[in-house]
């Protein structure tokens, strides 16, 4: 696990909110706080989707939303002319990017054996980018942490997001 912090506020919350750099990450959870504390389950209600003429589980192959489909949610809630309190999202890699950082890190685990994820949260004038890495099998190998925890600031500095180590 690495934290990093966000060293321009306002260009990380416009490449976040107004871009597609986050697009195909999926939403676990996000709780945004201005007048009232907004808090959104990424999980998709698979009920919700029963009638649809589409057939079984392909209809809604994944367990969770994509930042797509909530970005521009979270923007209405966010943008104004008072600052959020705070707010918090726990994000994951799509299914391409994580197979192919499990894949690189060499353990010889399945990647639907590993949870990869990102916590980005903001409290009073600070964002923090934290990582975090799950297994569903025990395992004593830190390779995919690893990889995960070195993904995460390359992909921060490609995208041109400025980031600082978080003490």
């Amino acid at each position: 696990m690495i934290a990093v912090k966000i060293s321009s506020k306002k260009d990380f919350m416009a490449k976040l909110l107004t871009t597609e750099l986050f697009d195909s990450y999926y939403v676990e959870e996000a709780t945004i706080e201005t007048f009232n504390t907004f808090n959104i389950d990424g999980h998709i209600n698979r009920d919700f989707y029963k009638n649809d003429d589409l057939e079984g589980e392909s209809a809604v192959p994944d367990e969770y939303s994509k930042w797509s489909e909530l970005r521009t949610l979270c923007f209405d809630l966010i943008k104004g002319k008072r600052t959020p309190l705070g707010f918090k999202f726990i994000l994951h890699p799509d299914n391409e990017t994580k197979n192919r950082i499990v894949e690189s890190a060499g353990a010889g685990l399945a990647p639907s054996d590993v949870l990869l994820g990102i916590n980005i949260r903001f409290t009073g004038d600070t964002i923090i980018i934290t990582t975090g890495t799950a297994f569903k099998i025990f395992s004593l190998d830190k390779t995919i942490e690893k990889a995960w925890d070195e993904y995460i600031p390359s992909f921060m500095s490609h995208s041109g997001i400025d980031t600082t180590d978080y003490e």
